[in-house]
């Protein structure tokens, strides 16, 4: 299998992505359920989450260090919406199961 070749800029945010999308996944699969790891949907909302946060916070930081504060609004803009539509998304397929279970 051939490795994904990103351009030089990107792969630090696809690193940070992730990072974060296993961090937080393997965090959210084991809260509230000691010894007994779980993945669904809520773990996977969550990891997709973290992942998109930390992407967006390390290109943040870097343009902070670099005093280009409109890339740094522009990706906690972006990372708030990544976030925000993630959650939306997660929400209306669980609406939409729900309705399905009761008819």
């Amino acid at each position: 299998m051939r490795a994904l070749s990103l351009p030089r800029a990107a792969q630090p945010t696809a690193e940070a992505f992730v990072k974060g999308l296993v961090t937080t996944g393997v965090l959210a699969s084991i809260q509230n359920r000691p010894g007994r790891p779980v993945l669904d949907k809520l773990v996977v909302r969550r990891a997709l989450q973290g992942g998109a946060a930390l992407a967006a916070g390390t290109v943040a930081a870097q343009a902070w260090q670099r005093q280009d504060l409109g890339r740094a609004l522009t990706a906690i803009a972006l990372g708030t919406a990544s976030v925000m539509v993630l959650e939306q998304l997660m929400k209306e397929t669980k609406e939409k199961q729900d309705g399905q279970e009761k008819a």
